[in-house]
């Protein structure tokens, strides 16, 4: 039996990835661990997976758990996501970033264990980049422009000192957008998509849609295409690398607004609210993916279009059976 472990097991990916581990390997035995509760667990898993629940700000708690399990590959999925969030509280962002990872990177050093670890970086790593420095490759400079993306940069550098000072084995990314069905409606595609199933709810055909800045372009992938990506580079990638994770294109959010209407045969009417605009914005994020296609044999399987159709009928079932209730 070869544990797996995934924090953030809680979480919009994990969902996702501890699927695709499973999938992997029939001796993969996964050890959940995240500080809240998951929805659920599907019963198809539960000879499989194991939850804890567990502050990974705790040190002596992940020491006991590494200690305890010997993982053999560890997912570290765990994290302050929000970038809007991360300029309210930076200090927050931080700290359930960077320390929480440093506590893993402890606790495998220790333990003295051989360990493959999954460290997930971000798109933001980049921060605001002129149209000549379009697309960013791994070799792209570095220089964020929010807490989150200094937290991520801070992650990868320490990530750097574990592999080649204490000689832990750690596969690096940089993950850009991801998006698909479970997602929450704090991030900005499934925000749009709540509000046009609540209209379409209310038989409305068109309808007033609050945004904030709406001509930023993201490289967007599917969640299902980034966690095949995760177990690819744990079993491919190069201890001390890092790879970008993303689909190679890039849209901005007012043709994603327009893909949403296409399907769902409505229309928005934008109304911009300043409260969801940021101190500091990335105008541009679009990624190369070469590397990762080249080395690990990845490439993308679902379409921008694929992923909204999948993301909407989601909600529309999510608000219809929340609507039953």
């Amino acid at each position: 039996m070869a544990i797996v472990l995934i924090t953030g097991a809680s979480g919009f990916v994990a969902k996702y990835l501890i699927s695709e581990v499973l999938n992997d390997d029939v001796n993969n035995y996964v050890i959940g661990v995240d500080i809240a509760n998951p929805a659920s667990i599907p019963a198809l898993w539960r000879d499989r997976v194991e939850f804890r629940k567990i502050n990974l700000l705790e040190d002596e708690s992940v020491k006991r758990l590494v200690k305890e399990t010997s993982p053999e590959k560890i997912f570290h999925l765990a994290s302050f996501s929000s970038v809007a969030k991360s300029w309210e509280s930076p200090a927050f962002s931080f700290n359930n970033n960077l320390n929480i990872f440093l506590n893993i990177l402890e606790a495998v050093r220790e333990k003295k264990t051989k360990t493959r670890i999954l460290s997930v970086g971000s798109s933001e790593e980049y921060g605001d980049k002129s149209f000549k420095d379009i697309p960013f490759t791994e070799d792209s400079e570095v220089k964020p422009t929010s807490p989150y993306g200094v937290a991520r940069v801070s992650q990868e550098m320490l990530s750097r000192v574990y592999v080649f000072g204490y000689g832990l084995d750690i596969v690096l990314t940089r993950s850009f957008n991801h998006i698909g069905p479970f997602q929450r409606e704090q991030f900005v595609i499934p925000g749009f998509i709540k509000q046009f199933v609540e209209s379409e709810r209310n038989s409305k055909k068109e309808f007033v849609l609050k945004s904030g800045n709406v001509e930023v372009v993201r490289d967007f992938s599917d969640v299902r295409d980034v966690v095949k990506a995760y177990s690819l580079l744990m079993q491919k990638g190069i201890s001390g690398q890092i790879y970008n994770v993303c689909s190679g294109k890039g849209e901005s959010l007012v043709q994603i607004i327009g893909i949403i209407e296409k399907y769902m045969n409505m229309k928005a009417i934008l109304r911009k609210d300043p409260e969801l605009f940021r101190p500091m914005e990335n105008h541009v994020i679009i990624g190369d993916n070469s590397k990762i296609k080249k080395q690990c044999g990845w490439d993308r399987e679902y379409t921008i279009e694929q992923t909204i159709a999948d993301t909407v009928d989601y909600w529309r079932e999510k608000l219809r059976s929340e609507n039953n209730t």
